[in-house]
């Protein structure tokens, strides 16, 4: 095989795997996740508590309702979760965050 040969099946080779993984690691693509997720649900009911440290009226966590995850300089979320206000006797309403 000639040398020329060689570095072009090289780099052919690196080119279909750089194709093949750059649209998944897009920097500040927003991927949805699954809200079932035990982690993702545990940071929704984080997001609240340190929302009813600042605050009077506080909110009661009942469930996330959507998240999506991105990557920039480390992993970011932007959740949708389902929270009630504990002083009134309205529904649970949603409110969006980013952790």
């Amino acid at each position: 095989m000639h040398p020329h040969s060689f570095f072009l099946a090289l780099f052919a080779l690196l080119v279909s795997l750089v194709t093949d993984t750059a649209p998944n690691n897009v920097s500040g693509t927003w991927k949805p996740t699954n809200c079932i997720d035990l982690n993702t649900t545990e940071i929704g009911e984080w997001a609240v508590s340190e929302y009813n440290k600042n605050v009077t009226n506080k909110l009661v966590f009942e469930n996330l309702i959507s998240s999506e995850i991105t990557f920039i300089s480390g992993t970011l979320y932007l959740l949708l979760v389902a929270a009630k206000n504990e002083s009134l006797p309205n529904p649970a309403e949603y409110y969006k965050t980013s952790v």
